[in-house]
């Protein structure tokens, strides 16, 4: 009997603050997959990034959650960049319980803006079995039980 692997992933902005989101991301699936902006990697880069890896977590297994941490820019280029990893991000999410946390960091003013607006777009397009939780910062403690194959 084969088991579909559930799985996490992380994504960061460069400057975003996200090593506290690997444990609350561990009470959701059984394995953590994460990208991290790279020094020279412009937004679009990384997003073209997060859409191959979300298809192959896909083709392997199930995601069941995911985070996408942003950093300190908020520019047109983000925004779009931001989108289009979302988009990627809720395609490939099942499950009745999946999660997509949007954290804009602890700073207050436009990215949060910017993080809160990209929720409700998505709220209006996506069913109930997605939830769409806005932060500033990781979630103290997982939502949920942890998805584990018996």
């Amino acid at each position: 009997m084969s088991s579909v692997r559930n799985t996490a992933i992380l994504v960061a902005e460069r400057d975003g603050d996200w090593s506290e989101w690997v444990e609350p991301l561990r009470g959701q699936a059984e394995d953590i997959a994460i990208v991290i902006q790279r020094m020279d990697e412009s937004p679009a880069e990384l997003a073209a990034r997060v859409r191959e890896r979300v298809e192959a977590i896909a083709r392997e297994g199930e995601l069941v959650a995911a985070a996408l941490v942003g950093g300190e820019r908020w520019d047109g280029e983000t925004l779009s960049a931001r989108s289009s990893m979302v988009q990627a991000l809720v395609s490939h999410m099942r499950g009745p319980d999946s999660e997509l946390f949007l954290d804009a960091g602890p700073s207050r003013g436009r990215g949060r803006h910017a993080m809160q607006a990209i929720a409700s777009v998505l709220s209006e397009q996506v069913d109930d079995s997605l939830s769409i939780v806005t932060t500033r910062g990781p979630l103290p403690t997982p939502r949920r039980s942890t998805r584990r194959a018996a």
